[in-house]
């Protein structure tokens, strides 16, 4: 697979090595007037091939090891590694059961075994548990599953998302979001015992919502699709996408309402529109929204939009339906799940008005 720009194959390091035009408080713009991306760097096509995607609807970008790395699941139930130095696959694995439908999430953290070793959570929406892979993939099955379908404690309908909390002795706790009914968030300590881990519920965060604005709880859910932590002057606090209810909300571990940052609040750009993906960087939120066609920057503190980016559309630098974004490199990294892609721009986001 190669790195496309411009419509224009280009070899992949010489490419990356010249692309690097900064932007953000100030500087160069990396978007047009309409918010279409510049000159963006375009990785995978449409196709069942390795580097290539269809619907892919979950990725995460880590950077704790060298080269970086983008893990990628898409609607044929493959998860791929792709370097995001050259587009190549460098890994595949396919998930174990799909009958029922494909994962909509995934998070790369510490590995449950391992502290030095990375592995990537699969919240297996459709199949009502959470998998973990150790990283790199070798095409083998998950190293550890768990939940099974139902309403109570390590039991799940849809789940979405992962958040892994880890210090120096390793994996402590892990946080899932899911929606489907139950619309929470689970807490889970971990408890090993010898070579075996187990998970053991420590609580939910939220409740289901019955209503179309959330209006029925301080923190009543409508399917929660992407979580992130936040630490904010020392304290951490969770960050929920509320898919369904049109916003992002602030809460404490302690499951109490900081804010909520919803369609309204930010009169001066347009409303958000089923935001799908969150991630944490510093002070700034990057926001995808499924909805919208956009990935929104947003001020954690205030909620106020710093920037958009992107348009509707199939071209170059427009976007269907993006699902998650990151960051690499003071570049922004957006999984264009409609136009079965990864869009890369360069971008200064560290310290960028404040944030980072």
């Amino acid at each position: 697979m190669m790195l496309i720009r411009s419509g224009q194959l280009v070899g992949g390091v010489a490419l990356l090595a010249g692309a690097v035009v900064l932007g953000g408080c100030g500087e160069e713009s990396v978007t047009d007037e309409s918010g279409r991306l510049i000159d963006p760097i375009v990785i995978g096509e449409t196709g069942t091939h390795p580097g290539q995607f269809v619907y892919p609807r979950a990725m995460d970008v880590y950077l704790e090891r060298q080269p970086a790395i983008a893990v990628v699941i898409d609607k044929t139930a493959r998860m791929q590694t792709i370097n995001l130095e050259t587009g190549e696959q460098v890994g595949e694995v396919l998930m174990p059961i799909f009958d029922r439908g494909m994962p909509t999430g995934v998070t790369v953290g510490v590995s449950l075994f391992d502290r030095d070793q990375l592995a990537a959570y699969v919240p297996d929406t459709h199949e009502h548990r959470v998998l973990m892979y150790a990283l790199p993939l070798d095409g083998s099955g998950p190293d550890f599953e768990f939940g099974v379908y139902g309403e109570g404690e390590g039991e799940f309908i849809y789940p979405t998302d992962v958040i892994v909390r880890a210090d120096q002795d390793g994996v402590y706790e892990l946080m899932i979001s899911e929606y489907g009914g139950n619309d929470r968030i689970s807490r889970y300590l971990v408890e090993r015992d010898g070579d075996e881990v187990q998970l053991v519920w420590n609580g939910q965060i939220g409740t289901a919502s019955e209503t179309v604005d959330g209006s029925d709880g301080e923190v009543a859910l409508s399917r929660p699709q992407s979580i992130g932590l936040w630490m904010n002057d020392g304290v951490e606090e969770l960050v929920v996408v509320d898919s369904a209810h049109h916003r992002v909300g602030r809460v404490g571990l302690d499951g109490e309402l900081i804010a909520w940052y919803a369609s309204d609040h930010d009169p001066d750009f347009a409303p958000m529109k089923f935001p799908y993906g969150v991630k944490v960087f510093g002070s700034i939120g990057l926001i995808s929204e499924f909805g919208g066609n956009v990935v929104r920057m947003i001020d954690l503190k205030t909620g106020k939009t710093l920037e958009m980016f992107g348009v509707a559309g199939r071209g170059d630098g427009e976007l269907a339906t993006p699902w998650a974004s990151g960051i690499w490199d003071n570049r922004l990294v957006i999984l264009d799940s409609g136009n079965n892609r990864i869009q890369m721009i360069p971008y200064l986001f560290m310290g960028f008005c404040g944030g980072g």
